[in-house]
């Protein structure tokens, strides 16, 4: 190595170092040296091979077996047998014996309305009647002294006849005046107009008995509409039920056809609720078959059976279906109030062959996936209805591809694919539940 050299980087040194740019671009320099240094000799790191990803889902084991689906309606409570009760006659409230909303007898009263007018009417009414039953004694004792008489009036014109026959000889004979045959020609005449009279007042008989008859029925029949009237100047209760609403009060006149109180029926309480058209057909099918269908009612004292008793003849105003109409029982009327909204639960005909699946199973519309060797199956099902339990909606789904003992997943994956590979972590299942499972049953 030449002498000189160091001399020559030391004047070099002595003649740059007061420039600038000289240090950082040395510095910089020797920085990326040793960088590349550094990177030449790492040693390289072992390569590792891709794990597929796993996705933890939880799923539900399929039972099969007949399963009824189940129909989950609101219906409004009402009584066919809801009555407006009004006034027969024009009479003042006496008294008011009912609240709104007491639960009364059948025959109990319920309102006293002042008899007085139709006391009086009823006194006149017995008068008439008793007059015509003495009109009608009188005819018919006039009857029989007219058949009485009716024979002597003939036995008189005889004899007037034979007397005129007698006056008639003489008269020829110049014995007997002419005036004196005349005198008996009239007295005959007058006997036989006598005996027409006679005639006539029997001949008349039956149709002057009739008329009274007639009467007499008229005013019997008044008779009894005043005794009615009378009776219901007390205003009864029609049937055990609940009054709804009083709308007089004690002092007010009333007149008949007027509105006094209304009330409904305890012992025939119904449930109106709309039954969706798709379901129309299979439900009148079974009701012909005379089957019957049983449904479950909320209530705030708890659940209460009901049972389907019939479906209305037409389609409502909204075309969505037709007013189903449920019987409540007399106990469960007692606790419900006319216009609540309730939930019903109607159960349909069982079906074989289909599985229940919660509604987080299914995918889109009709697909479901099912668990095989750890990948996901796509299936695709044909939905056949809904379950309810504990307040968990179920899906009844039917698929060819499906069978009992096969997991369904219920979680929701955003990438749910054929073959994505998952990982089963299901929660400990209960003896119950497994009873509850393997029997498809409500509990």
């Amino acid at each position: 190595m030449d002498k000189n050299l160091p001399q020559y980087f030391g004047s070099f040194w002595q003649q740059e170092r007061r420039k600038s740019l000289a240090i950082p671009l040395i510095i910089i320099l020797v920085t990326a040296v040793l960088l590349v240094i550094l990177k030449l000799l790492q040693p390289e790191p072992p390569v590792k091979a891709k794990e597929e990803k796993s996705w933890k889902v939880q799923t539900h084991r399929l039972i099969d077996g007949a399963k009824r689906p189940q129909l989950q309606m609101y219906g409004s409570v009402e009584s066919p047998y809801t009555a407006t009760i009004t006034s027969i006659i024009d009479a003042d409230v006496v008294s008011l014996e009912v609240n709104e909303g007491e639960i009364v007898d059948s025959g109990q009263v319920l309102i006293l309305l002042d008899d007085t007018d139709a006391r009086l009417a009823l006194e006149e009414r017995k008068s008439s009647v008793a007059e015509l039953e003495a009109l009608i004694m009188s005819e018919k004792n006039r009857y029989t002294y007219d058949l009485a008489a009716l024979e002597l009036e003939k036995s008189l014109v005889a004899l007037a006849e034979r007397k005129l026959a007698r006056e008639e000889k003489t008269s020829k004979s110049n014995l007997t005046s002419q005036a004196s045959f005349d005198t008996q020609k009239e007295a005959l005449n007058n006997q036989k107009l006598a005996l027409n009279s006679r005639q006539l007042s029997v001949a008349d008989h039956p149709a002057r008995l009739a008329q009274l008859e007639a009467r007499l029925s008229r005013n019997r029949a008044l008779l009894e509409q005043a005794e009615i009237d009378l009776a219901r100047a007390t205003v009864t209760a029609p049937f055990d039920g609940i009054i709804l609403e009083t709308m007089v009060s004690p002092g007010e006149r009333v007149r008949p056809s007027e509105a006094l109180l209304e009330m409904y029926a305890t012992d025939r309480i119904e449930l109106r609720a709309q039954l969706p058209q798709k379901f129309i057909s299979i439900v009148k099918r079974f009701l012909t078959q005379r089957q019957t269908f049983q449904a479950t009612v909320k209530t705030d004292t708890g659940e209460r059976v009901a049972t389907l008793d019939r479906i209305s003849g037409s389609i409502g105003s909204d075309d969505h279906g037709v007013d189903a109409l449920f019987i409540m029982d007399r106990h469960a009327a007692d606790t419900l109030t006319i216009g609540d909204t309730l939930e019903v639960t109607l159960e349909l005909p069982a079906l074989e062959g289909v599985f229940s699946v919660p509604v987080s199973s299914i995918y889109g519309t009709d697909r479901i996936y099912r668990v095989d060797n750890d990948r996901l199956v796509a299936v695709k099902v044909e939905k056949l209805g809904n379950q309810y339990r504990d307040g968990k909606q179920l899906i009844l789904v039917r698929s060819d591809r499906l069978k009992t003992g096969d997991e369904i997943i219920t979680t929701q994956l955003p990438l749910a694919v054929n073959g994505l590979k998952v990982e089963v972590r299901n929660q400990k299942t209960t003896d119950s539940e497994i009873s509850q499972q393997i029997s498809g049953e409500r509990p």
